[in-house]
């Protein structure tokens, strides 16, 4: 006996309906949500064979979850108190191979969805997106008036400006599928305008929101989608390997790019500037357990400030003043806003050459891009250049809310895919 849809399609559209909420809230719900759906997902899965990217992406899971056991932050696979509701999974490293393992039953059951099921459920999420939209655009124009009326219930200087970032980047996810649907409907000069203002107005809400990952985001978005528009036949190849090489040379290239930019002279925002130097002592920390790593979440025991460091205070003073300020402030709040520097500081060597094996098998497995759907193909592209952004700009590497987020975007484009051709898993 069949019990609910015959479909997993309806079972993703739902989870998108909480997305703006859960966004706006901070992002924590993404968690819970794709491990709902991975459990719905069981009654679709059917795995006929294991792809090499999936052991490959499984192997480095496995890998962050063992290095979890020698991280100094980590007090127990449990902390809290059932009874006051204080329970929680202390584990990074665990925490993140289970997302990893819920969105790869996500995808899977996706991948089955039969193509004339999910018309409603696009249509779903698609509303969805645009909810989002018109919600990034209203607190970008009213931020200091929603901060103001919010005050008695959060923070107003650091807690909720936070999540108004965090809601600009989960749309940032949801953008590169809403513009690619919006830009291939079927009258094609009035829906690509409005694509194009959809862009722009978004850049805009973006930039007063405060989120330059998403700003920046943008812009390798559309470079994705260059991409798969001039190279066929092995866009998706070249960035993916383009991605892998990136992990693997991460310590050297970031290195050498901080280098020329102060060789240069050119004037760096006060942000990035900071975020320089925090790249800088992670690449130290690399030095110290190179092979192995210092386990998941060690960065937030590197509680060096500027004035631990001379020449570092030296140059921040010379160009922002502020000379206190700089002196107590840590060079490292927390993490390094870099993934790949994250991985190498915090799983080795071991740990970086897994992931890029993973990125690497993934897009060779990639039907060409000439091969997808419209839509889908060029969603995709710009999804793969906004997480490019993310990873190398903002949230940490085992921020399992954003992954959880990103991976439902990975899942809606999916759907997509098989609606309009035989895209599969």
């Amino acid at each position: 006996m069949t019990v609910g849809p015959k479909t997993f399609a309806p079972f993703l559209a739902t989870a998108l309906v909480l997305w703006p909420i859960m966004a706006y809230m901070g992002a924590q719900g993404f968690s819970a949500s794709i491990a709902v759906a991975a459990l719905l997902g069981l009654f679709y899965v059917r795995v006929e064979s294991v792809k090499v990217y999936a052991i490959a992406c499984i192997a480095f899971a496995i890998w962050v979850v063992a290095s979890t056991f020698w991280a100094p932050e980590t007090e127990g696979l449990l902390i809290g108190n059932v009874f006051d509701g204080s329970l929680s999974l202390d584990m990074p490293g665990i925490r993140f191979g289970l997302t990893a393992l819920a969105g790869l039953g996500v995808l899977v059951a996706v991948s089955r969805v039969n193509p004339e099921s999910a018309r409603i459920s696009l249509g779903v999420i698609v509303g969805v997106a645009l909810v989002q939209f018109i919600g990034v655009v209203l607190t970008g124009l009213f931020k200091p008036q929603i901060l103001a009326a919010l005050a008695p219930i959060s923070d107003p200087i650091s807690a909720m400006p936070q999540n108004l970032i965090r809601n600009a980047n989960a749309f940032a996810l949801l953008m590169p599928f809403f513009l690619a649907w919006v830009w291939h409907r079927r009258d094609a000069i009035t829906w690509r305008v409005g694509a194009a203002v959809i862009l722009a107005v978004s850049f805009g809400a973006f930039s007063l929101t405060g989120s330059q990952t998403a700003m920046t985001g943008s812009a390798f978005m559309l470079i994705g989608m260059a991409i798969v528009n001039l190279l066929p036949k092995n866009g998706f190849k070249v960035m993916f390997s383009t991605l892998a090489a990136y992990i693997v040379s991460a310590p050297l290239l970031i290195g050498w790019g901080l280098g020329q930019l102060r060789s240069l002279g050119i004037p760096l925002p006060r942000s990035f500037f900071s975020r320089s130097y925090s790249w800088e002592l992670t690449s130290s920390k690399i030095k110290e357990a190179p092979i192995i790593g210092h386990g998941p979440e060690a960065s937030h025991d590197w509680q060096d400030t500027f004035a631990e460091h001379p020449e570092w205070l030296a140059e921040a003073t010379a160009r922002y003043g502020d000379t206190q300020v700089w002196e107590a402030y840590r060079v490292l709040p927390l993490h390094p806003h870099n993934m790949p520097l994250q991985v190498w500081a915090e799983t080795g060597m071991v740990g970086a050459v897994l992931a890029a094996m993973a990125l690497a098998f993934l897009g060779w497995r990639f039907n060409n891009p000439q091969d997808w759907p419209p839509v889908s193909r060029y969603a995709a592209a710009g999804l793969i250049g906004m997480c490019f952004s993310v990873c190398s700009f903002a949230y940490s590497m085992w921020n399992e809310a954003y992954w959880a987020s990103a991976i439902i975007a990975a899942a809606v484009i999916l759907l997509q895919a098989r609606h309009q051709g035989r895209i599969s898993g």
